[in-house]
Parts: C-alpha cells; structure tokens; sequence
C-alpha cells in the first residue's frame, strides 16, 4: 500500500470513529422513575435505539442531587452531583434524561453548586451537553416524527420545571402531535404548580389537595383519557389522587407514548 493509500485509510477509520461516537448517548433514570416506574426507563432506551443511536447506562448512576438541594440539603446535593458527574467524566455523549426537572436542575444549578468540586471547562461542558428527551430528539436529532401510534385524548401537562427550569418550548407537544391516532389536548392557562416537586405536599398536605384538585378537575372535563408530562414526579403525585378519588383518568409519562406502536 502506497503511502498516500494508507494514509487515506487512516483518515476513513478516524471518520467511522467520530460517525460512530456521534451516534452514541449516555442516558441518566430519575431516581424517582428508577424506583418506582422503571418500565419507563425500558421505553426511553428503546426509543432511542429505534433512532439509530447506541445507549449507554451506567448502572451506578443514583440521583441528581435536585430533591436534596430543594430541601436544603445542598451538601448532600453537592456530593451527587460531584458522582454524576465523575460517573461520565471523559464522555464526549450527550446525556440525556427523560425528566425535564432533573435537566433543568442540572442545566441551571450545577455551575453553581459544583464550581468547588469540578473543573471549570468540563463542568460547562457537561451542562451543555445535558438534554431533556423530547428537546434533544426534536432540536438535537431534528425529529419531529417517530411513526409511532397511540389512539387516545391525551391531556399534556407541561410542569412548572419543563416551563420555568428547563424553559422547554414546544416540543414535546411536536412529538404528541406527530404520534398517529392521538387527539392531544392542552391548556395554556394551566401555568400552576401540581405541588408534587420538593416537599411541599407533605408539608402542606390541604394545600396540595387543593392545587391537585384543581388540575385533574380541569383535565378530565376535557375528556382526557390519559394525561402524560415529560416529568414522572408530577404524574406518580397526580396517580395517587386519581386511585384515591376513583377518577376514570390514567397517566403515561411521554416516553411510553413516543415508543407505542399501538394498533392499527
């Protein structure tokens, strides 16, 4: 082989590494969803496959720190979020998170919490490259499609942390409206908290009835079948009130509708 041969080679072998790293994504489980959803976690890995991307799972992953810091334990928050992120240190792959509260809180309070513990240029590159599901599928991958099918009224609730942490626009209801069969419902003008995030509900158990009251009231005269949120605390808080009224509604994180196949 001539040198100009092999050297054309070397160049094709370092395009298919970097071709081949472009199509890899790390992805981090709420530790919420993890424990009690973890079927959900299935759905965002297989959704991803289907994209063509091959996916990463560190089975040591935890928590992000957000509920602790929201409770006032910043030390505690400090520490894991110190271990996430040395759980992907080196990782040129997007990290994606099927929870836009755990992105968010990533994106807007680990260059604060962390500046001590981590090094400046791979703690922003770390935040950068943090993506919540639905934003990284339509503004990273440029899908707004999936062939996916769900034949319901579905009722979207965008959470205070999709809106205010993450500031997530539409894309989620891109997805919702491109899936085959579905009738997406929403409401602008519900732009209040469920009180599922922190411990508000436990601290003001009337007061979150009352919130919560509201929101699923609202929903099911809409004729909502399902109601579904990029965020799995806000729907596991909305399921409990559900069973205990006996409300005909059901709830499906959007990770499961965007990998449905459905029927035909």
């Amino acid at each position: 082989m001539v040198l100009s041969e092999l050297f054309l080679y070397f160049c094709r072998l370092k395009e298919v590494k970097m071709a081949n790293q472009s199509n890899q994504v790390n992805v981090f489980i709420p530790c919420d969803m993890d424990m009690f959803s973890p079927q959900v976690a299935e759905s965002v890995v297989q959704l991803l496959e289907k994209l063509g991307l091959e996916v990463h799972y560190n089975a040591e992953q935890t928590c992000c720190g957000r509920k602790f810091y929201f409770s006032g334990e910043t030390e505690c928050a400090r520490d894991l979020g110190a271990k996430m992120m040395s759980e992907f240190e080196g990782s040129k792959c997007p990290l994606v998170i099927p929870s836009a509260a755990c992105a968010g809180f990533i994106r807007k309070y680990y260059g604060s919490l962390l500046t001590n513990v981590s090094v400046v240029n791979d703690l922003k590159n770390f935040i950068a490259n943090t993506y919540e599901l639905c934003d990284f599928i339509v503004n990273k991958l440029g899908v707004t499609k999936l062939n996916n099918r769900f034949s319901e009224r579905v009722f979207y609730f965008k959470s205070c942390a999709a809106r205010n942490m993450y500031e997530m626009e539409d894309e989620a209801e891109i997805l919702l409206r491109n899936t085959d069969g579905l009738e997406l419902l929403t409401d602008p003008e519900m732009t209040g908290c469920c009180s599922a995030n922190g411990r508000f509900s436990v601290i003001n158990p009337e007061m979150s009835d009352q919130m919560i009251e509201k929101i699923i009231t609202k929903i099911y005269s809409m004729g909502a079948q399902y109601v579904t949120s990029t965020d799995i605390h806000c729907l596991q808080h909305f399921d409990a009130f559900i069973q205990a009224k006996g409300i005909g509604l059901e709830v499906i994180h959007i990770a499961d509708i965007l990998n449905s196949e459905g029927k035909n």
